[in-house]
């Protein structure tokens, strides 16, 4: 699967990612309407990139954290 032929859906994960900074690939395949193995191609090359972590460590149920965004919405809660 080549998914850099359809920068459209990649824009939809980067957009997914300031709706919510930390997710599972559950989530994000639920709420972009993608099936589950594409969201996790998209989340894995976002990972390769170094634009997302995962935070459990475990094999399965992993959860991913955005962490530029994150610490951006955080900041703009206090404020």
């Amino acid at each position: 699967m080549n998914i850099d032929r359809n920068p459209e859906r990649m824009s939809a994960v980067v957009d997914f990612l300031f709706t919510r900074p930390i997710f599972s690939l559950r989530q994000a395949s639920t709420e972009l309407g993608i099936p589950f193995k594409t969201a996790r191609a998209y989340i894995e090359k976002l990972v390769q990139g170094g634009y997302l972590r995962e935070i459990t460590g475990y094999a399965r149920n992993r959860i991913y954290q955005a962490d530029e965004i994150f610490k951006v919405v955080q900041r703009s809660d206090v404020e």
